[in-house]
């Protein structure tokens, strides 16, 4: 008995601790999450809507191209810094009459960066609308396919690709494909960029098959508003540097100016100086020819004087001869 006591009073201590322990054990405080607020008041959305409507479609009216592009543009805020697309929504509608067989459809979301140079922006833009131009029915440049990484050689993000097949009708009844798709993309466009709808289409048209599209885009937009801020903080700091440069350009420009009429003010005073020398000296010369000339004019009554003076002499010694002359006789 002993050494069963033992052994029990052995397996029974763990037991006890084990007790104690779940018993010392204190449940999670409870936890109740914080309500989402709507509408929310710090954020400024901003929506930009593109849309198409065509029954039917008068480019594909008597045209046995079984290949097809459909291109819509949906603008990008411009008034926005750095802005984000949150959620975008499209419903495309895409009908035949008079069909036969299948028709495979592609639709995608593409996001596109605008070519930096000025010439090449007209040349990788993408039309709106219907295209049926067999080298240009499909940027993918292959047909219906996976969607591109570069469109018209400028880098391209596919957001959404959704590839369907259409059974066609050979009655005159219109049967219609439609796809609606929402999706919530978060990307932030931090440099010019354009952002497609696309629809490619290759159709095995009847000569009176008549085809019809509705296309509606919808989008929503956030602004950065850090990137707002940094912005903002970078603009002003470039008005600060240009402001500064300004104002050294023209501190410079009155240094310049200030020199220019110093040295203007230093020629003027040379000037002076060399026409009051020169005037000085003119004056000089003058005064000198003046005495010269009253000299002249002295010596020349002095001469006439004593020319005067001899002739009156001359005459007393002739009168006096002449006396001299009748005594002696």
């Amino acid at each position: 008995m002993t050494g069963m006591q033992d052994q029990l009073s052995h397996t029974m201590l763990p037991v006890q601790h084990m007790a104690l322990t779940v018993q010392s054990f204190s449940p999670p405080p409870s936890f109740t999450p914080t309500p989402a607020i709507f509408p929310p008041d710090d954020i400024n959305e901003t929506y930009t809507h593109a849309s198409y409507s065509k029954e039917s479609i008068p480019e594909l009216v008597n045209n046995d191209q079984g290949s097809w592009m459909f291109s819509l543009n949906v603008p990008i805020p411009d008034e926005m810094v750095y802005p984000t697309l949150m959620s975008l929504e499209y419903t495309i509608k895409y009908g035949t009459t008079n069909g036969q067989g299948t028709s495979k459809i592609q639709t995608s979301i593409l996001l596109t960066k605008t070519s930096n140079s000025s010439s090449d922006i007209d040349s990788t833009r993408v039309l709106d609308g219907i295209t049926t131009n067999t080298p240009n029915t499909s940027i993918y440049r292959a047909g219906v396919g996976f969607p591109p990484q570069m469109l018209n050689g400028v880098p391209t993000v596919c957001l959404l690709s959704v590839p369907a097949v259409k059974d066609n009708c050979h009655t005159s009844q219109w049967n219609h494909y439609v796809d609606r798709q929402q999706l919530l993309p978060h990307v932030r466009i931090i440099e010019a960029s354009r952002l497609y709808l696309q629809l490619h289409v290759a159709d095995s048209p009847s000569p009176i098959m008549l085809r019809s599209l509705v296309a509606e885009v919808s989008a929503t937009w956030i602004e950065d508003l850090q990137g707002k801020v940094l912005r903002d903080k970078i603009q002003a700091a470039q008005m600060r540097k240009a402001i500064a440069e300004s104002r050294r350009a023209e501190d410079e420009q009155a240094r310049l100016q200030a020199e220019r009429k110093s040295a203007e003010a230093k020629l003027a005073r040379y000037k002076a100086e060399e026409e009051e020398k020169s005037a000085k000296k003119k004056s000089e010369y003058d005064q000198l020819a003046d005495e010269q000339a009253d000299r002249h004019r002295i010596a020349e009554r002095q001469a006439a004087a004593l020319a005067e003076t001899h002739s009156v002499a001359k005459k007393v010694v002739d009168a006096a001869a002449q006396q001299l002359n009748i005594r002696q006789g």
